[in-house]
């Protein structure tokens, strides 16, 4: 590459400072909220002690991340993905010998149950391995699609083999049982597969067969059945003790400037996992339309800055990682809003940032420094 055809880093500056900010937005806004939602409930402060701690935590990382060459993760993605995959089989084997059960002895304090899956394992604390997936399996698949070249457009050698490593994340985290976080994995999967360069015909023949399997899970699972059912009669009755009655409760009498901070009532007990999975109904309340829609704003802001900082990478391995992390950052947010404001089924999925959860926070925090560094390498020559 000539001298002439190199952007000087300083013209990309404003776009990786501007992601920045609405990480530490976001982030901060979490711990406020972390704070707001243990007023009613004992020992709160301790944990939301901790949340604050992982934050700062998740700052150093962010700041590491983002000042390291993002070529590192090209070398660990392998042992990273098999590592995650181990966890996952082991998990998955879990939850087939006691399906929504707690396991005997030990295994019960390494491989705790909650609400009824088998999602966690006990490593001081409780850490999602699906949550690690959503970094390893995209930085996998960016490093082996940039390996592949050319050869990605081509089914047998280049596409199979990478769906193939999606299909097999998704289906063992299917298991746990999580289905929101195995359709996340896949649309991130498919994502950077797509950016890669896969033929559009084989990208869709994927997606049809995906979206069929979900549709006969959410048919045949008893559990997401109920669910469905449940969510397709709420528009003609709403009983006040389900999750998303009272999540739209919140979002109706917040209005448009909110009740105040700290003034919520839905998360005194009336709105289950209001801290995690429905935060955002309690944003909604307290902070009404306005708040909710600067948050809204603040995540636009983290994929629009992260699609273009992956558009202009100086490698494609930079270009796949960047499109997959933001999509994961994007789809997990979205899909949290869709539950909270009833368009879809409760799923379980927290809000990126924000949503109570250390492990969960200082991936997402990881994830936001890599595209940083993505970011802040451009303008630079590519290495050969």
């Amino acid at each position: 590459m000539s001298a002439q055809a190199v952007r000087h880093p300083g013209e990309f500056r404003w776009e990786t400072r501007l992601l920045a900010v609405a990480t530490l937005i976001l982030t901060a806004l979490g711990i406020a909220s972390c704070y707001a939602l243990g007023t009613y409930l004992p020992e709160w402060h301790h944990q939301a002690t901790q949340q604050a701690v992982a934050a700062l935590a998740g700052g150093v990382v962010f700041l590491v991340a983002a000042r390291t060459d993002y070529q590192i993760w090209r070398k660990l993605a392998l042992p990273m993905f098999l590592l995650t995959l181990a966890g996952l089989v082991v998990i998955a084997m879990v939850a087939v010998a006691w399906p929504g059960k707690k396991a005997p002895g030990a295994l019960n304090s390494l491989f705790p149950v909650v609400n009824g899956a088998h999602r966690w394992i006990y490593l001081g604390a409780q850490v999602q391995v699906a949550e690690i997936a959503r970094f390893t399996l995209t930085a996998w698949l960016a490093a082996h699609a940039a390996k592949l070249g050319s050869k990605v457009r081509s089914f047998n050698e280049g596409f199979l083999p990478l769906v193939g490593s999606v299909v097999a994340v998704a289906l063992l985290v299917k298991v746990e049982p999580s289905v929101s976080m195995a359709v996340v994995l896949g649309v991130v999967g498919v994502t950077v597969i797509f950016t890669a360069g896969a033929k559009v015909p084989h990208v869709v023949l994927v997606a049809v067969i995906a979206v069929v399997g979900l549709v006969l899970i959410l048919r045949f699972d008893r559990v997401r059945s109920n669910r469905e059912k449940q969510y397709q009669g709420s528009a003609v009755q709403c009983t006040t003790d389900e999750q998303a009655c009272q999540s739209l409760i919140g979002f109706g009498s917040g209005g448009v400037f909110g009740v105040g901070f700290e003034r919520g009532t839905q998360k005194l007990g009336f709105l289950p996992e209001a801290y995690s999975d429905f935060l955002l109904a309690v944003i909604g309340e307290e902070w009404g339309l306005v708040g909710v829609t600067f948050v809204a704003l603040c995540f636009a802001v983290f994929c629009w800055m992260g699609f273009r900082i992956a558009r202009t990478a100086r490698d494609p391995f930079g270009t796949y990682l960047a499109s997959g992390l933001t999509m994961a950052v994007g789809v997990t947010a979205f899909m949290h809003a869709a539950v909270v404001t009833w368009l879809m089924p409760p799923t379980g999925l927290t809000l990126p940032f924000m949503s109570v959860g250390r492990v969960s926070l200082l991936l997402s925090l990881l994830s936001a420094g890599v595209i940083v560094s993505i970011g802040r390498q451009r303008g630079r020559p590519a290495r050969q």
